[in-house]
């Protein structure tokens, strides 16, 4: 079994929020009139109407699932669902925004769920219909049309090879120097959970958020699927980072394919793995 019985229950709600996000959005995508600010989210950056709308048909499907979840989300902030949750949730409605809003199809919904007995991450690329999930202990998998298949990270043997997708912000925008001297590209694609999954297909080597602003909540699916295939997640420092109830964490933020994620760490002047 690829999951265990209570990931498979997991991954259809996961399925249902996630479609019926993308079907809240569908004829928003590429509207710039999406982009309108309704209020101030709970993470302290205003929430466009297309977030509202997600994040809405999310805690929809979550509210009929049956089940109980301590909620935490980029816009609503936390909320509880059911009686007596079981599970935290930690919940990005539309990772990659400004994407969909200009209508650049990389855009997801990211869901981490934990328990006592389970951990669980879940992404959707919506804009092309494919799910990346993971379960602690089970591996990480890709799922198109239904059919899954196993994720790995690469295996690029030369630094000088590497494909990084990578984040900075002045004025520290020359930390990121040293590494982009050293691989062979960077890219800055819009959507974090997105392309952790990317390194977990093997498809980049790693990822680097150097701004020390990055909210846990939008990495915690993908750092465990990152993970489960097979890759090294630190804090910018090379220390393990610890997903929790709090969704106010920040940090600099490291994902690799492991071959090299120590001296990528010492490009970036970050510290010991």
């Amino acid at each position: 079994m690829v999951l265990s019985v209570e990931g498979e229950r997991l991954k259809e709600i996961c399925d249902s929020a996630a479609e019926a996000a993308l079907q809240s959005i569908r004829g928003l995508v590429g509207d710039p009139a999406s982009g309108l600010v309704m209020h101030m989210g709970a993470d302290g950056t205003p929430t466009k109407k297309i977030d509202e709308l997600a994040e809405e048909a999310v805690v929809c499907v979550l509210e009929r699932s049956g089940l109980g979840f301590a909620l935490l989300s980029e816009e609503l902030g936390r909320k509880e669902i059911g009686d007596d949750p079981v599970y935290h949730l930690h919940l990005d409605p539309l990772d990659g925004t400004f994407n969909a809003i200009a209508g650049i199809p990389f855009y997801s919904v990211s869901i981490y769920i934990s328990s006592p007995t389970c951990g669980f991450g879940y992404v959707c690329d919506l804009a092309h219909a494919v799910n990346f999930y993971a379960e602690k202990g089970r591996g990480a998998w890709r799922e198109t049309e239904g059919k899954r298949r196993r994720l790995a990270v690469s295996a690029t043997p030369n630094l000088s090879a590497y494909s990084v997708s990578a984040y900075t912000l002045r004025p520290h925008t020359g930390r990121i120097v040293p590494l982009g001297d050293a691989v062979r590209r960077i890219r800055s694609l819009g959507s974090t959970s997105l392309e952790l999954c990317l390194v977990a297909a093997g498809k980049l080597d790693g990822f680097v958020d150097l701004r020390g602003g990055l909210r846990l909540v939008d990495v915690a699916a993908g750092s465990l699927i990152v993970e489960e295939a097979g890759g090294v997640v630190t804090d910018g420092l090379g220390c393990r980072v610890s997903f929790n109830d709090e969704m106010w964490q920040k940090a600099e933020f490291v994902a690799t394919n492991g071959v090299f994620h120590r001296e990528i760490l010492d490009l970036l002047g970050g510290g010991d793995l």
